[in-house]
């Protein structure tokens, strides 16, 4: 009776021996292109520059589209985040009982929601900031109903905002008359909001830290700038914990722990300030609406929505209005353009792969005629036509593999040392953009397929080579 082990030894001699002519056939390949490199090595090069060109082109517009979509969330939040904007209702007769049949039967929202009551937890408006207790807590009911719906969702990811101006008691930095490469800030923005603001607008931080939950209930009134308000107040080095004030705030001070990179040259200077704290901070001047923005599942935001809207209207109650929007990404149009530029420039970079291929093609023609006596030799010696062909069609894939692997390797290195984010003017560092690996399958493929065409011809030739042909060369 034969064990498990025992089979495994037989058939590990036989996998080998069947192995062993394909292995062989390879070693005599690149043994062949190793003599002959001095002719060769000409039409390889054109193959690999030829294969770095196709590749980093492809993987430049791999990585654009890929951008898109983190530009896309700097502006309107990722895909699937739902905001939910607060206002005064002009008719005081909201309902909130109809829930919708939408579900989060993902795991990071509950799968489904207890009844809620119309009446709401009432409270002041979303313009009435006078929250302040006397024992120094909170009473906001856009708050209060936020931490609600958060609580019955199990939402991971949701931020509160307010956004309004800033008029900083320091100078800004005006620009001389005769500049005409200074651009003169516009007026800053602050922005209140929770920490998961920075997940849901995918910000960058260039400098320190985010914010974090603990920052609403610190004297210091912790906030992370742009660089563009950075610049403003001269780039001092965050370890010396710069402070400024801003008008609308009186004597509030606040302290500068992090910097964020900005949209672009165009974008204003901003303030992102813990919601906690801007409530605290006794501001005076008008204040945008309160937003609450929850990211949820892309494949099932639109019925998360409406759920999201009944349950917070009825948290509210009738003297609030909530409107809700959606962020979605167009899946279609960056896929189509992604496509669109793989197909064209694979087709590109075929046709120019193929010219080197076409130099390959002639020295291999060369090559054989000078190989007629060898080719002989083995024939008489017994090598059969197909041993012949094989050994002479995988020198010509092996070298234009090889040259599409060194293509590709050239090919990463100039993607990654290339400073897109600077050349395009992106808010975001496309070095941390995995380099596509569509672009290298493609690259090396269309190399070793090339490199097939481009020895049947010289393989055929090489068949026809008769034993008594030895003697005549």
């Amino acid at each position: 009776m034969t064990t498990n082990k025992e089979t495994e030894s037989k058939s590990r001699p036989s996998f080998l021996y069947a192995a062993t002519p394909y292995l062989g056939a390879l070693l005599e390949a690149w043994h062949e292109l190793r003599i002959n490199r001095g002719r060769i090595m000409l039409s390889l090069v054109s193959v690999a520059a030829a294969v770095w060109a196709m590749t980093t082109v492809i993987a430049l517009g791999n990585i654009l589209t890929s951008s898109q979509d983190a530009v896309t969330a700097q502006s309107t939040g990722i895909a699937g985040t739902v905001t939910l904007t607060a206002g005064a209702s002009t008719s005081g007769s909201e309902e909130g009982g109809d829930f919708g049949d939408g579900g989060f039967g993902d795991g990071t929202m509950a799968d489904s929601f207890g009844s809620f009551g119309g009446a709401g937890i009432g409270g002041n408006g979303p313009d009435d900031l006078s929250v302040i207790n006397p024992d120094g807590s909170i009473n906001d009911a856009f708050s209060t109903a936020t931490h609600r719906l958060v609580e019955t969702t199990h939402a991971n990811l949701w931020s509160r905002v307010r956004m309004q101006p800033a008029t900083p008691e320091q100078n800004m930095d005006d620009c001389a008359p005769d500049d005409y490469e200074c651009f003169s800030p516009g007026t800053p923005e602050l922005i209140a909001a929770d920490p998961g603001w920075f997940d849901i607008y995918a910000r960058t931080i260039v400098q320190g830290r985010r914010l974090e939950d603990v920052d609403g209930q610190r004297l210091m009134n912790p906030v992370v700038v742009n660089d563009q308000f950075y610049e403003t107040l001269g780039n001092p080095a965050l370890a010396d914990h710069p402070t400024f004030t801003l008008k609308e705030t009186g004597d509030t001070t606040f302290t500068v722990v992090g910097v964020y990179k900005s949209l672009g040259s165009w974008d204003a200077p901003s303030i992102v300030t813990h919601y906690d704290s801007f409530l605290n901070a006794g501001y005076e001047g008008p204040v945008g609406e309160p937003q609450l923005l929850v990211a949820t599942p892309e494949e099932s935001a639109k019925e998360n929505q409406k759920a999201l809207h009944n349950i917070f209207q009825a948290e509210l109650g009738p003297s609030w209005k909530v409107n809700t929007s959606l962020s979605e990404k167009d899946t279609e149009i960056s896929q189509e353009m992604n496509n669109t530029i793989t197909t064209a420039l694979g087709i590109i970079g075929g046709i120019v792969i193929a010219l080197g291929a076409l130099g390959l093609l002639t020295v291999s023609i060369v090559t054989i005629g000078h190989r007629v006596r060898e080719i002989g030799i083995r024939r008489a010696m017994g090598a059969s036509a197909g041993r012949i062909f094989i050994s002479v069609f995988l020198e010509s894939i092996v070298a234009t593999t090889v040259a599409g692997v060194v293509g590709v390797i050239a090919s990463i290195i100039t993607v990654k040392q290339l400073p897109l984010d600077k050349m395009l003017a992106l808010p975001l560092e496309t070095g941390a953009v995995a380099y596509p690996v569509t672009a290298a399958v493609i690259g090396v493929l269309v190399a070793t397929f090339v490199g097939a065409l481009a020895g049947i011809i010289p393989a055929t030739i090489a068949v026809r080579v008769k034993p008594i042909d030895a003697i005549r060369f």
